[in-house]
């Protein structure tokens, strides 16, 4: 695994991760506000996904833009309560399925899908 932190090293892109806290404005209409902390800066490398595969991979499925992440484990916290991720100012969300995010464990290292907001 020594040369995938050497790639993500030399050919990873630096994204951000934005964390937020939701506020409820009103109770009775369920209004909420969202307040953006901060952008986190990681390296990871980013692998665009095609909208077939999207659908093969996820059934039923109709995306326009996803990508494929590929970060260290220690960013797992980030990327489950992240509100968006910035890659090349574009945002993106964390994908979920059946209501859990699309996170593959490859040891000291995580594969993530994330899609176009």
């Amino acid at each position: 695994m020594d040369e995938l932190k050497d790639l993500i090293n030399q050919e990873g892109q630096w994204i951000q991760i934005v964390l937020g806290k939701e506020i409820i404005t009103d109770p009775e209409e369920n209004s909420k506000k969202v307040i953006f902390n901060n952008p986190i800066p990681i390296k990871a490398l980013v692998n665009s996904i095609s909208p077939e595969k999207l659908t093969w991979k996820f059934f039923g499925v109709s995306i326009s833009e996803a990508k494929e992440l590929i970060i260290d484990v220690k960013y797992e916290n980030l990327i489950k309560k992240s509100q968006k991720i910035l890659i090349d100012n574009i945002e993106y969300v964390a994908y979920l399925s059946v209501g859990q995010l699309t996170i593959q464990n490859l040891g000291s290292y995580l594969r993530v899908t994330v899609v176009r907001k």
